[in-house]
């Protein structure tokens, strides 16, 4: 928008006093606009058709601040819709993405995952927190889709692995040794939802895993 004849001073302390954050607003855009008609030349007064395309901009501009309110409403909306249907699980199984599985020691834990094709040969590595190496597992040739291999809980030595949460890493081949897509899951049965955050987190005992991880529910 051009302006035809402004005071510099004037001009730049309205600027200070009502754009502290640099963010023209509907009531800055009418005020400049104004302004513009006070001080143009009596006798080289504005265009008529750039007045009006001025005019134009300036409902554009209120539009797409109300356009913006309306997305905003929206999103709060579609955030607590988001916590109810989270709340909704507590109780159910659930199966999502992710690699982590929870040990007590001297149990058995389950480690989830999916090819996706048939494989001659799948090994399952078990890490505790650290990165560090717990047990390798050989489970052998496999199908395309959901698997379960259980894990007896103890190391390569024989021995119970402290109970806690542990990562697994799966390698799978086909018969001509390419690898093969592996997926690692979590299944569980969620006991908790925590809404303090962006997202919903779902809890499944001590493991914890975000909504929108969420790949089927039983």
């Amino acid at each position: 928008m051009a302006i035809q004849t402004v005071n510099p001073t004037t001009a730049q302390t309205s600027s200070t006093q009502t754009l502290p954050n640099q963010t023209v607003t509907k009531d800055d855009f009418l005020k400049l606009l104004i302004a513009q008609l006070q001080n143009q030349d009596p006798l080289q007064p504005m265009d008529n058709q750039q007045f009006a395309v001025q005019l134009a901009t300036f409902n554009s501009l209120e539009q797409l601040i109300n356009i913006n309110k309306q997305l905003g409403t929206l999103q709060t909306a579609q955030g607590q819709t988001s916590q109810l249907n989270a709340a909704s699980l507590i109780g159910k199984e659930i199966t999502t993405t992710g690699n982590s599985l929870s040990v007590q020691s001297g149990d058995s834990a389950a480690v989830n995952y999916q090819l996706g094709a048939n494989a001659t040969r799948v090994v399952i590595s078990i890490q505790d927190s650290g990165g560090g190496l717990v047990r390798r597992i050989e489970a052998g040739p496999q199908s395309a889709g959901d698997q379960r291999v259980l894990w007896d809980g103890k190391d390569a030595s024989g021995k119970a692995a402290p109970s806690g949460t542990y990562t697994f890493e799966i390698n799978a081949f086909d018969l001509n040794g390419k690898q093969v897509t592996a997926r690692g899951q979590i299944r569980g049965t969620v006991t908790g939802v925590k809404l303090d955050g962006s997202e919903p987190i779902l809890e499944l005992g001590t493991l914890q895993a975000p909504l929108s991880s969420v790949t089927s529910v039983r």
